[in-house]
Parts: C-alpha cells; sequence; structure tokens
C-alpha cells in the first residue's frame, strides 16, 4: 500500500484534500523522492466531477496510511498469533482432531486416511519439513471439510546411524579435549560448523550460520566437531554433555516437534504418535513380526552381493545413513588385466617374480578388439597392489580400497601397496592386453583423465572413442606435448582399428563425430561429453560388430558374452565402485564390498509384478511421479535390510545385526491405526496402554493386519482385541502418502513393495502425492547465509496462518518450489485487512441491501462464487493447493472488489455479502484454519467448528454469464482506452507522461456494437466451422482453408481482390483458429453466446461511473439510423468499427458548460492501478498559497479510488 510519504500530483502540488480537511505537504511534492498517482479514474488517470467523501471513505483512506506505517510493526502479526493461540485451545478443549474408528466399513469417500514419511530426530523441524507435510495437511483438512472422517497421524524416526554417530562422536571429543571440550583451532572449526547447509538432518536455528563450506564438507567431518554442531542448536555446554546418550536425542527432540506442529495447527490426532527403536517395545514386537514373516514368506534371504559400504562403520551405508550421495548405487565395470610386458624397467623392479598388470575398468568390453595403446595421468598417483600371491595390480589407491572390500587383495579389507608409483612412471610401458589386435600396446599419457572414477588406466579405443581419437590427435600433432612426456615415435599407434559398424557414422564413429562437433583438443570437455553420448548410446543399440568371432552381429547381444567370456578366461574381473562419491555420516569415503548380509529380494519378478500392479492401480497425480515409480521398479533389486551399528529393532533370528532405518518404516502406516491403543500420548513405552508389549506376539499382529486367524491364545481381552482389529480395517487402505520425489527411489517402492507382500490387494495403499524441494526466497536454504527457516522461527516471524498461507502458494507439481517471505507478510496484511473489512461489514450490516439478489452485478457475483467453489474443490482433491489458493481466495478476493464497485450507489446485497463471508472461510479453511476458525465462530456467529462444517454448496456455474461479465469488464478498459485517445487527441501525446490543465466538459459516451461478425468475417469463419474437429481440437490444413476461401469470394464476384483480402484474413483467421484449439468451437460462432447490447444497457450506470461521463447510450451500428445519431462522428465508425466481443464508443460533449479544471494524467502501465480509496490535490498557483489553505474545498473532484503504483512516473 502507498504510505503518507508518496504522494501523487503536480510537481508544485503543495495540499492535500483527505475529504475531513487539509493536509499542508511540507516540502511541496516536487522535493518528494517518488511519486504516486492520486486517480479518479485509475485505468484512465483522470480527475473527473467533485464528490465529497463519505465517513467511511475517509476512515479507508486513514486506513491505508496506517496500514503503511505498519507494516514494519508486528501488530498485524502479533493479531494473527493471539487468533491462533485462541484457535488452539478451542480445538484442544473439544478434541476437534481426535479420530476413532465406526462400526460400520466406509463406503467410498466417507474416511480419509493420510500420512506423512517420519521426520528423522536429530535435530529441529524446518521449512523443508512443513512444506511436503502441508500437502498432507492440506489434503486432510479438505476431506475433513467435505465430511470425511479423517485420520492423519504423525511419528518420529530414530532409527539408524546419524545419532548414533552424533552421540558416539560427542564421546571422543570430551574424551580427547575435557567437558567442555577445548579445541586445539575452536575458532576455525567454529566458522566451518556456522557453515553447514540447511539440508542436513540436523537443522539449527536460523541467523546462527555464517560461513561458506558446504553440507558435505560440515557432514564429512573434517575439522567440525560435534559439540559445536549441538551450540547452534542453542544448547549449553551442560546440556550437550548429556546427548553422549544417543537417548537423550529420542526424549529431546520428538516433544519439541510436537509443539511446534501443534502451534502450526496440524491436524492430526496426537495419541497416535510414537518414536521407533526399541526404545518403543511395542514399534519394535510389530518390526520383529514383520521381518519374521518376510523371512518365512521367502522375501529375506542372505546373501553376497555388492553394496556401498562404510568402512570405518563397517557395514553398509544405506541412503539414510549417508551426508552426502543419497540415491547412489554400486556401478559395476569390467577390470581388464593389461599384462606388463617383462623385462621390467629399473621402477618396477621390486615387483620381480609377480605378475603385474595394469587393470582398466571399462563399461565397454566388446571394444577391446579396437585398443591402440593405454593411457595414464601423468601426473596421477598410482601403487602396485598385492591382488593375491602372485598377481599385482596398478591402480590408483582409491580404486585398490574398493577392490579390497571385493576379496581382490591379498590381506581382507585393506589394500597392500608394494610400490608407489607415478603416471610418469608408467609411461612407455609395453602391455599385452585380451582381445587387442595389436600385439604389443604402450602406454601414454592422457590429460584429462579422472583419479576419482575408475582405476585411473584408461584402455584407448581411438575407433569409439571421442576422448580416446582427441588424446591420440593432440599427441601426434603435437610433438613439443610428445617430447614433454619423452614419449617415443615407436611407442605411437599409426591408425585406428575399425571394430564397429554404425549406419549413421560409419567405422571411425570417433573421428567422424569430433570432426561433426568441431572438436578441437582433449581439452574440449562440454563438445567430448556431447560426443561420447552419441557415440556410446548409438553404439550399443544400433552397432554391428565387424572383427572378432562375433563379427556380423548386433552390439547389445553380444556385449554380455564377451563381458562372460573374458571374466571366465581369467583376462577381467569384475570390479564395482560408487557410481558417485558417497561419503557417510560418520565421516569417510564410502567403497563398494561384497558383503554376506541380510538382503530383502526387491526385483525378484514375482515380487515386481505385484508392485507394478499396485502402482497401475494408484493416484500418483502427475505422470512424471508415476515414471519415476517405474523406472525404480525396473532396476531396483535385492536390498540390504540389517545394519552392525546405530539405533533400531534387531533382527529376531540374528541379534548382531540391526534392521535397516529404511527397512522398518515401509510398514508403519497400519501400526498408526492401532497406535493411540497403545500409547494414548506416550510416544515411548505406552505407560497408559492396556496392552503390554509382549502381548503383542506374531499372532496377534497376523490377526490384526493380515485376515489371520483369531489368536485364540492371547490373553488381551477380546474386545480390545476387536476393537483394535476394527480400527485396521476401518483405516485401511492409506488413501494417500505425502513424500518429497527424492524418496520415489528407495522408501516410497519399498512402502509399495512390502505392502503388495504382507497385505491382500484390498489393503494396498491407493496414492502417493510426491512434491519437489523448497527454496527460501528464489534460492536454496542454507544456514551458510541465514537464507534459513525452523518451522518454529518462521510461525514467531509470520505466524501459523502466514507461514501456511505461503506454504500453499509456494508452488504444486515435483519441480522445486519457492517459499517467499514477502508472501507471507502480504498475507499477515491482506487477512487482516479482510478482518477489519468483515468487522466493518457485520457492524454496518443494516446499511446493506435487502431482499433477493436481484441486479445484473448481484447474479455475476454469485456466479463467480459458483465458479470459485467448483474450481477450489477440484484443486483440493487433484492436491493442486496453489491453484485452490489462487481459486478459493485470490479470485474470490477480485470477484468480491468487482462487485463492491459494480453496485454503485445501491450497495451491495445483504445476503450475498454474508453468503460471500461464509463461502471465503470455508474455502480457506484447509490452507488457514486459525484465521476461518475465528471468523466462523466470532464474526460469523456460527455453531460447531468449521473444520467440519461441510464444504458450501453451489449452483451450476452459468459460463455464459461469466462470458458476458468478461465482455463487460473488458469493454469497458476499451472504451476507457478510446477516451483517453479523443482527449489526448494523438498517440504522440499520449506516450508522453505529462500532466495539463484543461477545460471540463459534460462528456456523453456513444457506444456503439456490432453483435455478428459479416462479411468476409463470416465466410472465414464459416469455413472455419467446417474444417474444425472438435474431438481432437485441430484444424485442416491452412492450404485447404483458403482454397475454400478463394472459392467463395469467387462466387461473390470477389475473385479479383484475394490478395487484398487475404492480407485481412490471414490473422484473423489464426486468431480464431488459437481461440477454437484453447476454448472450442464456439469460438468460430457468428455470434457471442449472449445479447451484447442487453449486457452493455443493463451495466449503464457502472460504465457512466467507470468513465467519468454524464450520458451513455447504447446503439448497434449495423442500424442506419442508429449510426446516423453519430453525426459527423460517424466516420470514427468506419476507423474502427465495432465486431462481436468488441464494442467501440465515441465521446461528445453533452454541454457547453465550464466544470472547472479537469487533470489529465497518463500512466505507464493503465492495467496495474488498481483501485483502493481517494485522494485530491492541487497546486497553489491555483488554490492559494503554501502558509494558508483554501477556504473551500476544491472544485478538482475525484469518483475514483486509491490505487498503488509504483511503477508509475509523473513528469
Amino acid at each position: 500500500m502507498i504510505g503518507p510519504s508518496v504522494i501523487l500530483g503536480p510537481k508544485e502540488a503543495n495540499w492535500v484534500w483527505l475529504g475531513t480537511g487539509y493536509l499542508p505537504l511540507t516540502p511541496p511534492s516536487s522535493s518528494l523522492s517518488s511519486h504516486i498517482v492520486a486517480p479518479s479514474l485509475p485505468n484512465l488517470g483522470l480527475l473527473s466531477r467533485w464528490t465529497r467523501f463519505t465517513t467511511a471513505r475517509s476512515s479507508s483512506l486513514r486506513h491505508c496510511h496506517e496500514m503503511a506505517s505498519e507494516k514494519k510493526s508486528s501488530v498485524r502479526r502479533d493479531r494473527l498469533l493471539e487468533i491462533e493461540v485462541a484457535v488452539r485451545k478451542w480445538w484442544e478443549d473439544e478434541e476437534v482432531y481426535k479420530s476413532e474408528s465406526r462400526k460400520d466399513l466406509p463406503k467410498h469417500g466417507e474416511k480419509f486416511f493420510a500420512t506423512f514419511p517420519f521426520p528423522y530426530m536429530n535435530g529441529y523441524l524446518h521449512i523443508g519439513h512443513a512444506f511436503s507435510l502441508s500437502k498432507v495437511d492440506f489434503a486432510s483438512a479438505y476431506h475433513r471439510l467435505r465430511g470425511a472422517n479423517v485420520l492423519l497421524p504423525f511419528g518420529f524416526h530414530c532409527t539408524g546411524m546419524p545419532i548414533k554417530a552424533s552421540a558416539d562422536k560427542l564421546s571422543r571429543e570430551i574424551q580427547q579435549f575435557g567437558n567442555p571440550p577445548v579445541f586445539t583451532a575452536e575458532e576455525s572449526n567454529k566458522e566451518v560448523v556456522k557453515e553447514v547447509e540447511e539440508e542436513s538432518d540436523n537443522p539449527a536455528l536460523p541467523g546462527q550460520f555464517k560461513g561458506k563450506k558446504s553440507k558435505v564438507a560440515a557432514k564429512a567431518g573434517g575439522q567440525v566437531y560435534q559439540w559445536e554442531i549441538m551450540r547452534s542448536f542453542g544448547l549449553t555446554d551442560s546440556e550437550i554433555a548429556r546427548f553422549q546418550d544417543p537417548y537423550e536425542w529420542l526424549y529431546y527432540f520428538p516433544p519439541l516437534a510436537v509443539e511446534d506442529l501443534r502451534a502450526y495447527g496440524l491436524g492430526c490426532d496426537w495419541r497416535r504418535s510414537f518414536v521407533t527403536t526399541d526404545v518403543n517395545p511395542f514399534f519394535d514386537a510389530f518390526v520383529r513380526w514383520q521381518m519374521r514373516k518376510l523371512k518365512a514368506m521367502g522375501k529375506i534371504v542372505k546373501d553376497n552381493r555388492y553394496t556401498v559400504y562404510s568402512p570405518f562403520d563397517g557395514q553398509p551405508c544405506a541412503d539414510h545413513d549417508r551426508a552426502s550421495g543419497e540415491g547412489v548405487q554400486p556401478q559395476e565395470y569390467t577390470l581388464v588385466k593389461m599384462e606388463v610386458v617383462k623385462p621390467f624397467p629399473v621402477k618396477l623392479g621390486p615387483l620381480e617374480g609377480k605378475n603385474v598388470f595394469l587393470a582398466a575398468a571399462t563399461l565397454r568390453p566388446e571394444t577391446l578388439y579396437g585398443q591402440t595403446n593405454a593411457w595414464v595421468l601423468p601426473d596421477g598417483k598410482y601403487g602396485a597392489y598385492e591382488i593375491n600371491e602372485t598377481d599385482v595390480f596398478v591402480l590408483t589407491e582409491r580404486a585398490a580400497r574398493n577392490l579390497a572390500y571385493q576379496n581382490f587383495s591379498k590381506i581382507p579389507q585393506k589394500p597392500s601397496c608394494l610400490l608407489e608409483l607415478t603416471g610418469h612412471d608408467l609411461i612407455g610401458l609395453p602391455l599385452r592386453s585380451p582381445l587387442g589386435v595389436i600385439e604389443i600396446i604402450y602406454t601414454l599419457p592422457m590429460l584429462t583423465i579422472l583419479t576419482n572414477k575408475g582405476t585411473g588406466i584408461v584402455t584407448c579405443v581411438p575407433s569409439d572413442s571421442p576422448d580416446d581419437y582427441m588424446a591420440l590427435h593432440d599427441l601426434k600433432a603435437k610433438p613439443a606435448l610428445r617430447a614433454k612426456y619423452g614419449v617415443q615415435d615407436e611407442w605411437m599407434p599409426t591408425d585406428i582399428i575399425p571394430i564397429i559398424n554404425i549406419p549413421e557414422f560409419g567405422d571411425r564413429t570417433a573421428e567422424k563425430v569430433c570432426f561433426d562437433l568441431k572438436i578441437k583438443s582433449q581439452n574440449d570437455k562440454e563438445k567430448l561429453a556431447e560426443g561420447k553420448k552419441l557415440v556410446y548410446l548409438k553404439g550399443f543399440t544400433e552397432g554391428t560388430m565387424i572383427i572378432g568371432e562375433f563379427a556380423g552381429r548386433k552390439v547389445q547381444e553380444v556385449k554380455p558374452i564377451i563381458k562372460t567370456q573374458l571374466i571366465e578366461s581369467g583376462e577381467a574381473i569384475l570390479y564395482s565402485e560408487p557410481e558417485k562419491p558417497v561419503m557417510s555420516r560418520s565421516g569417510d569415503e564410502c567403497v563398494v564390498a561384497l558383503t554376506d548380509q541380510w538382503y530383502l529380494t526387491y526385483g525378484e519378478s514375482e515380487w515386481r509384478s505385484m508392485a507394478e500392479e499396485c502402482l497401475s492401480k494408484m493416484n500418483l497425480y502427475s505422470e512424471e511421479t508415476r515414471h519415476g515409480f517405474e523406472h525404480t521398479l525396473s532396476w531396483l533389486n535385492q536390498w540390504a535390510c540389517s545394519r552392525s551399528f546405530g539405533l533400531g529393532t534387531r533382527i529376531p533370528w540374528d541379534e548382531q545385526f540391526l534392521v535397516e532405518s529404511l527397512s522398518d518404516s515401509t510398514l508403519y502406516m497400519a501400526y498408526y491405526t492401532v497406535a493411540h491403543i497403545f500409547h494414548e500420548g506416550d510416544m515411548y513405552k505406552g505407560s497408559k496402554s492396556l496392552v503390554s508389549p509382549q502381548q503383542m506376539n506374531d499372532e496377534v499382529w497376523e490377526y490384526l493386519f493380515c485376515d489371520g486367524q483369531y489368536p485364540k491364545s492371547s490373553d488381551i481381552p477380546s474386545d480390545l482385541l476387536s476393537k483394535m482389529k476394527q480400527e485396521f480395517d476401518y483405516w485401511y487402505p492409506l488413501d494417500l502418502r505425502v513424500s518429497g520425489k527424492d524418496l520415489i527411489q528407495n522408501h516410497l517402492t519399498f512402502f509399495i513393495y512390502n505392502h503388495t507382500a504382507l497385505m491382500a490387494s484390498r489393503n494396498w495403499p491407493r496414492g502417493i502425492r510426491c512434491n519437489g524441494h523448497i527454496m527460501l526466497n528464489s534460492e536454496k536454504m542454507s544456514k551458510s547465509t541465514g537464507n534459513f527457516r525452523t518451522l518454529k522461527q518462521a510461525i514467531e516471524e509470520f505466524s501459523a496462518t502466514a507461514t501456511r498461507f505461503s506454504l500453499a502458494d509456494a508452488g504444486d507439481g515435483v519441480d522445486d518450489a519457492n517459499f517467499v517471505f514477502e508472501t507471507a507478510n502480504a498475507a499477515i496484511l491482506r487477512l487482516t485487512k479482510e478482518l477489519t473489512w468483515m468487522e466493518e461489514i457485520l457492524a454496518e450490516e443494516s446499511s446493506l441491501r435487502t431482499g433477493p439478489p436481484s441486479t445484473y452485478a448481484d447474479k455475476v457475483f454469485e456466479n463467480d462464487m459458483n465458479i470459485a467453489i467448483r474450481l477450489t474443490e477440484k484443486a483440493y482433491k487433484d492436491c493442486l493447493f496453489r491453484e485452490a489458493l489462487k481459486n478459493g481466495f485470490y479470485d474470490l478476493q477480485a470477484a468480491r472488489d468487482e462487485y463492491r464497485l459494480s453496485c454503485g450507489i445501491g450497495g451491495m446485497n445483504h445476503d450475498l455479502v454474508l453468503t460471500f463471508m461464509n463461502v471465503q472461510t470455508r474455502l480457506i479453511e484447509p490452507i488457514c484454519p486459525h484465521y476461518a476458525e475465528y471468523v466462523w465462530r466470532k464474526l460469523l456467529k456460527k455453531e460447531g467448528c468449521v473444520v467440519t462444517a461441510g464444504w458450501p454448496a453451489s449452483n451450476e456455474p452459468d459460463l455464459v454469464l461469466k462470458g458476458a461479465n468478461k465482455y463487460l469488464q473488458d469493454s469497458i478498459v476499451l472504451m476507457r482506452k478510446l477516451l483517453q485517445k479523443q482527449l489526448l487527441g494523438s498517440k504522440k501525446a499520449a506516450k508522453k507522461a505529462q500532466v495539463t490543465a484543461v477545460a471540463e466538459e459534460k462528456l456523453k459516451g456513444l457506444v456503439y456494437v456490432n453483435e455478428q461478425f459479416d462479411g468476409w468475417r463470416a465466410h472465414c469463419l464459416n469455413i472455419l466451422q467446417s474444417k474444425f474437429d472438435q474431438q481432437t481440437r485441430s484444424f485442416a490444413p491452412d492450404a485447404e482453408i483458403l482454397a475454400e476461401l478463394r472459392e467463395v469470394l469467387q462466387k461473390e464476384g470477389q475473385a479479383e481482390n484475394f490478395k487484398q483480402i487475404q492480407k485481412l484474413c490471414m490473422p484473423f483467421l489464426k486468431f480464431k483458429k488459437d481461440e477454437a484449439i484453447a476454448i472450442g468451437g464456439q469460438a468460430l460462432n457468428l455470434k457471442l453466446p449472449f445479447g451484447e447490447m442487453e449486457v452493455l444497457q443493463s451495466n449503464m450506470d457502472l460504465i457512466k461511473r467507470q468513465l467519468g461521463l454524464e450520458e451513455v447510450e447504447i446503439y448497434s451500428a449495423s442500424d442506419p439510423n442508429d449510426v446516423a445519431k453519430a453525426g459527423p462522428h460517424a466516420s470514427l465508425l468506419k476507423q474502427n468499427p465495432p465486431s462481436p466481443g468488441s464494442p467501440t464508443a465515441i465521446f461528445l460533449n453533452s454541454s457547453k458548460e465550464k466544470r472547472g479544471v479537469m487533470f489529465e494524467l497518463q500512466v505507464k502501465r493503465l492495467e496495474d492501478l488498481a483501485f483502493a480509496g481517494v485522494l485530491v490535490f492541487f497546486t497553489t498557483k491555483e488554490r492559494g498559497s503554501l502558509l494558508k489553505a483554501p477556504a473551500q474545498p476544491p472544485d478538482l473532484v475525484s469518483s475514483g479510488v486509491w490505487c498503488s503504483c509504483e511503477d508509475v512516473s509523473v513528469s
């Protein structure tokens, strides 16, 4: 809103009239730093006849100034916070969100069960959590409002590595540095800790991080101390010491999360909340049953398998155990053994007696026929590592470390380095390589090898690798480069060896691609990456071998055969490494290990088919989400479900292991259905439970969740067992699971797999709604920049209401969303302003027009509400909450504002205004429940809770009326532009932003309408109608349309004018075609579906007020008598002829009587001027002096209202 320091008017203005008195401008407005238009007709910038302020308008004006001055204060925010505290107490006292099953099974739509992945409890909840959570909260609130019995529970995840690893770090720091610790480089370490990125599971309080280091660096260890991280949470040293006990974390953070979520307004049944791990004996029993059942079904097996592994922790490192690299899988290579030909050079002397191989990792073993040499990085660090008693591999330390955990090291899990080497030491080594056409190849230098991928040794195939081709080209073309690295001419290969033919590229693919892409050297990384992607894809899918025993066969057919032969012959081995770097939460770089442990057999064909069947029946809300699941199901296979370290439930048949954190969280949605019977508010041991953990044996769980037999041996009271069974049968299946899209590749797919294995198909999940990550103010959340908010911080800063509003507005779909602080602040202003408006209207309720809605404006407003109800309902149903906010709040507000303006002196209809308040309150309730509840009870004086008030009823929207009103509003805008153009006299004058004084006349508007297309336009539309396919919304080719148009014109004797008419037709044809494709065949009708003259005649008063006219007359342009009434101005109708949907107007002086002075203002963006109040201004040369105000109100008149115009300039 505009504030008191920005005034609109001529630069010399120094008085402003507020309707009840004068306000001197000191200094004059010419000295002000900015200008604001104070318009009467905001879209025109015109001050017309004077209308004195009413008391209400003066109050409104003062209110505008008050809002500007309050913008930086917390008054409005505090009001929302006060409302939230009061409403929260109402809800808690009345147990509004307490969810109970009913005896009869629900019919479709009668119940709604939704969940959110329980957050990991090693820190505070933040806006990232709240964003995903808001989706399930809004959806649940919508279904509750519609009358469904809703269950939204919330638990807390503590299983796994992170808490235990952090607790152990604290213990080590105390042992090393004391309690409280005194670090050796404490100040620098504090800086590092301040640089932890938000996305960690250890969110810190906002504003306390100021460094530049990344999340990975912070989590990876280095010099980051856990003690300092805990200080960043706001904990004292005495408190931090207690967190050496990992269970302290479980008792500290979950209660704080509950408090934050209660303040947020989560519609949760808190009786059902629980924590995981064996600290909760009921959940521990549940997980043990689940694991035993899966093992009995053959879904859990023990096997050797490649898995990402943390050497420091001594166990596999699953996604939730990682500081970075979530979702990264092992990448399998063929490790080719290129034997070093004896005698060895002096540098390799210590290896005499060993079989020494340069070990090159390749994904394309079929290309080994085309080897011309091997590559090493000249400055790279290598080592000679003992693989067994006889064999030595030369490769990087990183690769040797991976091999050691895959049973390729003399000392298991420990690389044994016999000799450290550099790339320089290896240049010129003679090698024998499997499948090579050339018997002896040599090692040459390549400058672009990455030592953090593969082994650092690369086999060169220049026929099919653009990188190899360019590196070899550089060596051949640059004698100085060869001399630098001591490359002898006899080591250089003479030519490329063609091995694969690709139809599009021939048999020297790399050479052709490098030429086509104009690649200059091996350092042209971007183009080489493009070429590599193209060549590898085409080579695999379309290539044919032209060499070796498989000549003539397709590459994709022989690739696995060649790989198997190499391994069976001992010329190669299988080697795996993480496809990208993975850091464990303990701070070490992970490897791929071949481990013997317990696995879930995800990917097994029968089980996968069941998962795919479940997926096919689910509502996933977006095709991108569906594609993500389909892709994951295509590659996901065995998953390690056991761990040696951390917190959680023990594997029941092998208690040296714990159940991995992603494996104990696949079925807990079923646990929620009976959790309140165990916990009743005690999320840990269930101190109030009528059942003991020991009573919850496998037989009972089987009965509850898997249609098992009644557990006759159980001593649980039968009525209690029946109640538990009823709870599950009533609430299941799960209707909606909401999560970030990053969990598709693990948790969410596991969730589907486990439900299909353990439950009857009728209880398989029905829907998953995924969302993207959230940014703050268009930037990644980051503690290092302070661009971060915990949930508690956001509520304190903006209120829960504005936070929820902004979360809804942040974005829908799976793309990353954007939480904007300005949106939250604007929501505070807008919602509190709306409260004030409702309070004022209800206080003067008797002044509203009574009787049934009868005017055109009434009907339009009522129709707009019906449309808003229908569109908002659809948006909520589709989980498109930004769209729901647009339809149910923004658009509804705009309709109300338009209605107020349209009503004129007759005023608004009482029943419609109250209906609007009722409807708006219900439509916004899922997003802003505190606000809606307050309005419902305190302002509207309704009984009961708004959260269960029911969805507002609506009549079928009248789309014709909607179109008619749009036509009316568009016509007023069009007429305003015509009026402005006529008053300013020329386009040149209109472009100048200026203020001039002119004589004001009484103006009369003659509005001309042509309700039906005629002439060549009618021909065009008739032809388009005949060439339009309504079902596909497509047209016949343009040539066909033009040919028919030529034929029609020829029949009318206008064939000779075809080219001239065609120039007129083409833009019209394109416009109408686009319109028909967008809205359907009605766009091609010769007439609009409503009477244009009737609409305009019904709203002449509105047109007069909007344009400041004394009179308005509506005429038909097709009636010669009506045209004659324009007199000498009739020529304007030819210059600007009306057409259906686009009337034209002529403005005449209706009287020669002078009416004083009128200001004309031309602004930059007319459509940006929004109605909001009244301001009148004038200058001293017209009205007294700066020191003495005029005795009478100025004759500068304004029938318009305030507008916000930050982008308007006045010269």
